[in-house]
């Protein structure tokens, strides 16, 4: 299944939520945990988490994934000090 393109030939960078207006509005918590779950880096991580930084227009984190995101976050820290 291919994705619309323009008359350029380029497929669009946007992706509608539920409502329609916001990418990613709606995802269950559920896949984002999943997501963070194979995160096994610091850097990637706080990348992922930093998203709007680099793409502006995506909707901020709610607190619910903010939660989750400074849990997978202690996960990571306590890892990195096991390791020493």
């Amino acid at each position: 299944m291919g994705h619309k393109r323009d008359s350029h030939g380029h497929v669009p960078l946007t992706v509608n939520g539920t409502d329609g207006t916001h990418p990613y509005r709606g995802v269950p918590l559920s896949q984002l945990s999943a997501k963070l779950a194979k995160i096994n880096c610091l850097l990637e991580l706080e990348g992922f988490a930093n998203r709007r930084r680099y793409v502006p227009w995506l909707p901020k984190w709610t607190d619910e994934e903010k939660a989750l995101i400074l849990q997978r976050k202690t996960e990571l820290e306590q890892a990195n000090d096991d390791d020493w």
